[in-house]
């Protein structure tokens, strides 16, 4: 049994505390899928068709929501003009704007408020953002005053924020403080937070300080220690690949269980990781998944998951039993 960390004695205290509004309603999505980006031709441009076809895939393969331009949508990649254009391609295709977190983090204010508003204005669920990532050893009050001028500029047309914790890519932490004084300032339009450091020890003290933020973790293979915590649910590169067996996990936790399924998804997700750079594997899979190799190109400096290391992971994936592999 994982101990539960939410500061509440057990499942039930955590649906009455819910209830009692100490805790968030639920969450705009438990599922998440930080969507890879397709691209194509020699020039690498972005494939609108794929990427549709994919989001449309995810959410009827058990994800119940995507976060575009994350860093598994390789958003560094990517110009300002890319993502806005890609938004409303995949939204005119037919995905549910209220399903979408979208990557906003960006180094400039200006840039990060652009993208924030056109994604508000678009009907989007809210902004996932990543802090300035170009400087380090920032302070806390420097990385605040950043925030406030987003938030600033965006004005009326402010959506929703997502805070996004990943210091290893950004080198600049959001740790608890610092939510604390986000939450001080801005009020419920700070609605969540996401954890990709990997320490579960920072996700536990968001969890028991800020309970009405809707937290996710990064991985998979946190799920069921972060939901019997009081989290929200993952926003995770692998669910790319492996949308069922995630979304088996959740029901299988909600009905008092969820070891076997934990299990099967940590597998999987350790084969990916162990198979080569994140990104690359994840897009070589997604790929197999759908008969495309296409898939496999992400964009310079990062190179294709080579051809052995490919077929090896798609045979230990196949050996877990995740689907179309």
């Amino acid at each position: 049994m994982i101990a539960n960390t939410s500061g509440f004695a057990d499942t039930e205290s955590l649906a009455v505390a819910r209830s009692n509004g100490a805790m968030p309603p639920e969450p705009f999505a438990r599922i998440n899928a930080a969507i890879t980006t397709p691209f194509f031709g020699e020039e690498l441009a972005v494939d609108h068709r794929r990427l549709a076809a994919h989001a449309t895939w995810l959410l009827g393969a058990g994800c119940d929501g995507l976060v575009l331009f994350g860093t598994t949508g390789e958003a560094a990649s990517l110009a300002l003009s890319e993502r806005k254009q890609t938004l409303e391609r995949l939204i005119a295709d037919g995905v549910e704007p209220r399903r979408v977190l979208v990557g906003a983090g960006c180094c400039s204010v200006a840039e990060t408020a652009e993208l924030m508003i056109h994604a508000a204005g678009l009907g989007c669920a809210g902004a996932l953002v990543v802090p300035p990532y170009f400087y380090k050893g920032v302070s806390r009050s420097g990385v605040s005053t950043w925030f406030s001028e987003v938030i600033e500029a965006c004005g009326a047309g402010a959506p929703r924020i997502w805070l996004y914790h990943i210091p290893q890519a950004s080198g600049v932490p959001i740790g608890p403080d610092l939510v604390g004084d986000l939450l001080a300032a801005h009020g419920e339009l700070i609605a969540g937070y996401k954890d990709s450091a990997g320490d579960f020890a920072n996700t536990a003290e968001i969890l028991r300080r800020f309970p009405r933020l809707e937290v996710f973790v990064g991985s998979e293979s946190q799920l069921l220690e972060a939901w019997r915590a009081g989290g929200a649910g993952c926003i995770s590169a692998t669910t790319n690949v492996q949308p069922g067996p995630a979304r088996r996990l959740f029901e299988a936790w909600k009905c008092g269980d969820g070891a076997a399924e934990q299990a099967k998804v940590a597998a999987a997700r350790a084969a990916i990781e162990r198979a080569g750079p994140m990104i690359a594997a994840t897009k070589a899979m997604v790929g197999v998944i759908h008969r495309d190799g296409a898939w496999r190109a992400p964009r310079p400096p990062l190179e294709p998951l080579a051809d052995a290391a490919r077929r090896d992971l798609r045979s230990k994936l196949a050996e877990i039993g995740v689907e179309r592999l």
